[in-house]
């Protein structure tokens, strides 16, 4: 069974989304203050954790920021911010998606469910690829830039893994949407766009992957 923490102070939808997840066939586990999450996250090791991004103590930017310092811990955010500008800054603190409230629970088990899913599927074969100074070792998932490790998201790391692959043939939004991230809603969404601005930023290269008509990407090669 798959494990849940939930961090979100707001009981009533704390309790109502650890029944509803419970029933999804999910071991849950909830805390309302990160503090009191901490051990447990290193205790339970959890498969996602879901974090309300208003925490008494520490809010939940910070916080996931200083995840992603030593962790790949997939992360759902949960916000009352719903603006454009709000949904880019929570891919760019390398949160793997975000809900804003008020949301569905039967919309919020999707999402966590592609991202599980998308996990699972990954291919474990013990490879290596590499592009310049960049190596990506595909069994581990880790990339790293000068042989130094970098710091990058689940969607961070499959979206390079894929360009990368390509070996500077065109990959379509779409098709990073859909077949590599695992979310349809690409026709609207900005989604790849920041991932690729992110990417650019990790690698120190902001002309590795070149935009071509603004819906298409390749590795400049």
């Amino acid at each position: 069974m798959q494990k849940i923490l939930i961090v979100e102070d707001d009981k009533w939808i704390s309790q109502s989304l650890k029944l509803y997840l419970e029933n999804s066939d999910f071991e849950v586990f909830l805390h309302y203050t990160w503090w009191d999450a901490i051990e447990e996250v290193n205790k339970v090791e959890p498969d996602l954790l879901i974090l309300d991004i208003n925490l008494p103590g520490k809010d939940g930017i910070t916080i996931a920021k200083e995840i992603r310092v030593d962790s790949d811990l997939p992360i759902v955010m949960l916000t009352a911010r719903s603006s454009e500008l709000d949904r880019i800054t929570w891919l760019e603190i390398w949160a793997d998606d975000y809900i804003a409230k008020p949301f569905s629970p039967r919309e919020l088990l999707a999402r966590i469910n592609t991202i599980l899913r998308r996990s699972k599927n990954e291919q474990k074969d013990d490879w290596i690829l590499t592009f310049n100074n960049i190596k990506i070792d595909v069994s581990k998932k880790i990339a790293y830039l000068d042989n130094k490790e970098i710091s990058l998201t689940s969607n961070e790391f499959d979206i390079l893994k894929k360009i990368i692959e390509e070996d500077g043939k065109i990959v379509k939004r779409e098709t990073l949407m859909t077949e590599v991230i695992w979310y349809d809603q690409y026709i609207y969404d900005r989604t790849i766009d920041t991932h690729i601005k992110n990417l650019r930023k990790k690698v120190e290269d902001k002309d590795i992957i070149l935009t071509v008509r603004w819906e298409w990407y390749r590795l400049n090669k």
